[in-house]
């Protein structure tokens, strides 16, 4: 009758655990371009946070690994797609994303980040003003929060090219 109840135990633990396992798919649209997203995407992969798996520029799809020998090595697959109108799908799939880990979102917000930092310019007051923004926001809400800043500042960019910003 234990044994029963034991393997019962097991069973249901199994079955309702599965749903955690599977690949957990976070996506956002943002109005640059697949290249310029792209770019910022690599620079991301590139950073002491992550290990590169795999990289297909033609298929502009980046697998990286987070984590280590604590926490556990986790993968996480970002990839790129053009919606038709000179914006770009981000989709990020991590198995994580929880208390402890939230891996999908956080590297899909460090690339809208460099994203933004590549529009601005680092050095930039808006981007100041970006950074500033999000210690108590997400970026979609400093997006909207700073748009009009955002717009002054990379139109004076573009028409100032000693600011070193290159706009497609």
């Amino acid at each position: 009758m234990r044994f029963r109840s034991i393997s019962a135990s097991i069973l249901m633990i199994m079955l309702l655990s599965e749903p955690l396992l599977a690949l957990k798919d976070k996506q956002e649209t943002l109005p640059q371009s697949c290249d310029a997203v792209w770019k910022a995407a690599m620079a991301v992969a590139k950073t002491e946070q992550y290990r590169i798996i795999s990289v297909s520029k033609e298929e502009q799809l980046i697998s990286v690994a987070v984590g280590g020998f604590w926490g556990g090595e986790r993968i996480i697959s970002l990839s790129l797609a053009s919606d038709g109108a000179q914006r770009c799908v981000i989709t990020v799939q991590s198995r994580f994303s929880g208390m402890a880990h939230s891996d999908g979102p956080d590297l899909l917000e460090r690339v809208h980040i460099e994203v933004v930092s590549e529009a601005l310019g680092r050095d930039s007051e808006a981007f100041r003003k970006y950074k500033h923004c999000l210690r108590d926001s997400s970026p979609r809400k400093c997006d909207a929060k700073l748009r009009p800043v955002i717009a002054t500042s990379t139109e004076q960019s573009q028409s100032n090219p000693s600011t070193g910003v290159v706009h497609p």
